[in-house]
């Protein structure tokens, strides 16, 4: 190779490793640009990333939403997992929960069920000898520890009885179920609490309706008008209320959605009675102590909202339109009453726009207001409705017709919806009970008939020492007023110092069978308990006519108060008695103005002629001397025309007139007094009158027997005085509960007071109603005791069976034919329904007798037992029975086979036995 040819080479070489030189120096220097431009995004990106991290750390614990950006610097708003997870709810995060759609079709369901609202199962109660129960599922228990306390169902630990299939009660209110259990108790047992009973504190005016609070008894009687009175005798309302609750809105779940749940834990978990403001779970205004327990429940774990999610009895479910869950709470409330005069407490079916749950006294109503979901307490306001609504029966509500029968429905006046009581708008009042309560003041038969405790003692200062009764030789002072009998320098009542009267104390100035006035006895309760469950008629009046004859389907009945006023000869200047002239016990010629000598018009009064032994009954008229009589005792306050010679009274001998009046208190088991002597001594003793019916016959001074008023139970007690009052000693009597008398001396100067148990009345006279399935016997009794149709007896035709002889005194017969027109009424007169032969025995001691077909007929949705019959009279050899069952409206007389005069009746029970329709 020659140089010229490796020279060229080299340049060659030399050019090319130029060349790469100048490559890779622009490459390293392309290089270099592009590590600046990689630092420079570098450093935008971590600037980027730095932003988000703020942005990702709110996404994780902030609600809304957070806004992120891309390496391009383009911002992205994004949900925060908070709003994710709410949003995840929206779809029911927990699918086995119901939905309101479900819930609803559900309590659909129930409507179709059950016929109506009420009682499912009655829950148990206790059988021990001193916790009577009132009925199935609801007892007294009289103890220190339970002061103004009533209970419904038992504790599985007690003693149990009753035939409800569960322990507590369990009710359908407008298709929702209610486990009612642990109300303000720890276990299953539910404690219904009472306002103390009246002190002689407050007034209440029927005019204005306004109930006012006074600093002592003495300003409180200070203050009566003719409208304005001192409330001494009230009955306390008892109802369960129900209503749709959001549960966020206070952010608390309820075991059961009961908002006065007694127990601090459910299922492992915790629970606190300081969630919500007290009076959200209180019994009434009057309760300021109550406290119900939940959790909140925001609080929870999913697992611990499952455990209320999960089990129906906490009746709650989800509104995808609310977008919330909702649970359906009650509570018991205890209305204190302002008197005895309640307006209406049954929700039947009836149509007239003013049919309320209220109390009515003259011209003025209060009505019940709905709390619902409202933490404010309301119980009575004025009507029209007003703030807050009231309750009307179900089927006078126009915005609510689709609620069944037996719950009050909350609407305005007007029938529109109430806001703010629910997520609904809707609330229910179930009733379960009326309670006539007694007072704290000293017991008087004259003054303070209602009273419980006693007066102060003439030796001891008023701030100690022991009561004693109103007819105790030691009373310091003997009253002569009401208003002394709540005078605490005079009664032992709490402002003197110690509680007599009380459970604590174990001391009662009563003689009868109500002894405190802190104890809510079963005979002061009114059961407003409906059965929800669908029955069959045939089998209803086999059960209940069972009850009937047995003496222990309950009633109400009122004591009777007696003033001896005037002795009178009564001349009877036409055939009728309200033809008749009066005059006095002179016969001066001068006609008796009743007006003027203390008889106003529509005076009760009784009249007694001693030479007949006629007693009337009836009241004053409208004009002077003007008289409407029957020898019924319920006839008293009412008027009838009577010809007097068919009464029995003799036109121109002697007569006794004494105004009675029914006292506005109610019992089962009325606290009965009957009165003995003659009407001179008894005004002398009493010249205000006392507590009491007279018992039409005079002392002689001789060893008597004296038939009780009425059927006498339980103990008896007496106390008699033979100086007008002035001492007082306990009578030794003798009582027959066969021939239903009592046996002692009876000096003519004596005044004796009669104290002993006796059953109400659970029945009423009413217009002859259409019946439903067809009645197949009818019962008969002369018997004595109430086990055998006594009690049944004296609600029908107002007389005491007497009756035990060997021979058949009680039984059945089989009806042999009846007929029923296309209203669904038994037909009268020759298709009147005949039955066998009573073959029933001659009577002892002038027994009374009835004879009674039961049915079942329906007044406003609610069904009651219907009785026909009459009355058995014997003459000695037969009993003049005709073997047929008169159909009449109300009473009536007949006449016999024997021509005797005998009372026939249609009477239904007083209250309802079950739902007769299905809305």
């Amino acid at each position: 190779m020659t140089i010229e040819s490796q020279l060229a080479q080299l340049q060659q070489a030399a050019t090319e490793q130029t060349e790469a030189s100048v490559q890779l120096a622009n490459n390293i220097t392309e290089g270099l640009q592009e590590i600046d431009q990689v630092k420079q995004d570098i450093a935008q990106t971590y600037q980027t990333v730095n932003q988000n991290n703020q942005a990702l750390n709110d996404w994780q614990t902030q609600s809304g939403s957070v806004n992120l950006k891309d390496l391009n610097g383009n911002s992205h708003t994004l949900p925060t997992l908070k709003s994710l997870i709410a949003d995840a709810q929206s779809v029911n995060p927990h699918p086995h929960v119901m939905t309101k759609a479900q819930f609803d079709a559900l309590r659909d369901m129930r409507k179709q069920q059950y016929a109506g609202s009420g009682f499912v199962e009655w829950g148990k109660h206790n059988y021990s000898a001193n916790n009577v129960n009132v009925n199935e599922g609801i007892w007294q228990y009289i103890a220190p520890s339970a002061r103004n306390t009533l209970i419904m169902g038992e504790a599985a630990s007690n003693k149990i009885a009753g035939t409800s299939n569960t322990i507590y009660p369990v009710v359908n209110i407008d298709g929702v179920t209610h486990h009612v259990s642990r109300v303000a108790h720890t276990s299953t047992q539910s404690i219904l609490k009472f306002p103390s009973a009246p002190d002689g504190t407050k007034t209440y005016d029927s005019a204005s309706g306004t109930v006012t609070q006074h600093n002592n008894a003495e300003a409180a009687f200070a203050a009566e008008t003719e409208t304005n009175k001192v409330i001494t005798s009230r009955k306390d309302l008892v109802f369960l209320e129900s209503w749709h609750e959001k549960i966020a809105d206070k952010d608390v779940v309820y075991p059961l959605g009961n908002v006065q749940y007694g127990a601090n834990n459910y299922k492992g978990i915790a629970l606190r009675n300081n969630l919500v403001a007290q009076g959200y779970s209180a019994f009434g205004e009057w309760d300021a102590d109550t406290k119900g327990h939940g959790v909140k429940w925001s609080s929870l774990t999913e697992s611990q909202k499952a455990t209320f999610l999960e089990e129906p009895e906490h009746n709650i479910y989800y509104d995808p339109k609310a977008k919330a869950y909702i649970q359906v709470r009650y509570r018991v409330r205890v209305v204190e009453g302002v008197g005895d005069n309640w307006y209406r407490v049954q929700a039947d079916g009836v149509t007239v726009i003013n049919q309320f749950l209220g109390y009515s006294s003259g011209n003025q109503t209060s009505v019940v207001k709905p709390q619902g979901a409202s933490t404010e307490l309301l119980d009575l306001g004025a009507h029209p409705a007003g703030n807050r609504g009231m309750y009307k029966t179900p089927f006078t509500v126009l915005s609510n017709s689709e609620a069944g029968l037996g719950a009050f429905v909350a609407c305005q006046y007007d029938g529109s919806p109430v806001s703010g009581i629910s997520s609904n708008s809707k609330c229910y009042a179930l009733p379960i009970a009326l309670v006539q309560r007694l007072n704290q003041g000293a017991y008087h038969p004259s003054y303070n008939p209602m009273g419980a405790t006693g007066f102060s003692t003439s030796d001891l200062p008023d701030s100690q020492g022991h009561a004693v009764t109103w007819n105790s030789p030691g009373v310091k002072q003997k009253p002569v007023s009401t208003q002394q009998c709540f005078d605490s320098n005079i009664a032992r009542i709490p402002a003197g110092g110690i509680d007599w009267g009380s459970i604590s104390v174990a001391y009662s100035g009563r003689p009868d069978q109500y002894k405190y006035h802190d104890a809510i006895y079963a005979g002061q309760v009114e059961d407003l308990r409906l059965n929800a469950n669908k029955v069959d008629v045939n089998l209803l009046r086999e059960n209940v006519m069972q009850q009937a004859v047995a003496g222990t389907y309950r009633g109400k009945g009122k004591l009777l108060f007696t003033r001896f006023k005037a002795l009178y000869k009564g001349y009877f200047g036409g055939s009728n008695i309200h033809n008749a002239i009066f005059k006095d016990a002179a016969n001066n010629g001068v006609s008796l103005n009743f007006y003027d000598n203390d008889f106003p018009m529509y005076t009760p009064v009784m009249v007694w002629q001693p030479s007949t032994s006629t007693t009337l009954y009836g009241r004053i008229s409208t004009s002077n001397s003007h008289i409407m009589l029957t020898n019924h005792p319920s006839n008293l306050g009412k008027g009838r025309h009577i010809d007097p010679d068919v009464l029995g009274l003799n036109r121109a001998d002697i007569c006794y007139f004494a105004e009675v009046n029914t006292l506005s208190p109610e019992f089962d088991s009325l606290p009965w007094v009957d009165i003995i002597g003659s009407p001179e001594n008894i005004a002398a003793t009493f010249p205000d009158g006392v507590v009491g019916q007279w018992t039409p016959k005079l002392p002689t001074g001789v060893i008597e027997r004296f038939a009780a008023n009425r059927k006498a139970t339980g103990s008896q007690y007496g106390i008699f005085t033979l100086d007008n009052g002035a001492s007082w000693r306990t009578t030794i009597s003798t009582f027959n509960s066969v021939s239903n008398d009592f046996t002692n001396d009876c000096e003519a100067s004596r005044v004796q007071l009669m104290y002993y148990e006796s059953p109400s009345k659970f029945t009423e006279h009413v217009q002859n109603s259409h019946i439903l399935g067809l009645p197949d016997k009818s019962y008969f009794s002369a018997d004595y005791a109430l086990s055998r149709g006594n009690r049944l007896m004296g609600s029908l035709i107002v007389k005491t069976g007497k009756s035990d002889q060997n021979s058949k005194r009680y039984g059945y017969v089989t009806i042999e034919s009846l007929a029923i027109n296309n209203d669904g009424l038994l037909i009268s007169n020759e298709y009147s329904p005949t039955h066998k032969n009573l073959h029933i025995g001659s009577p002892r001691n002038n027994s009374a007798a009835f004879k009674v077909m039961p049915s079942i007929t329906s007044k406003n949705g609610l069904f009651y037992l219907q009785f026909h019959g009459a009355e058995l009279k014997h003459n000695g050899t037969d009993w003049g029975d005709d073997q047929t069952i008169p159909i009449i409206d109300g009473e009536n007389t007949k006449t016999d086979l024997n021509g005797n005069t005998v009372k026939v009746f249609c009477h239904h029970t007083l209250f309802p036995i079950g739902i007769a329709h299905n809305g």
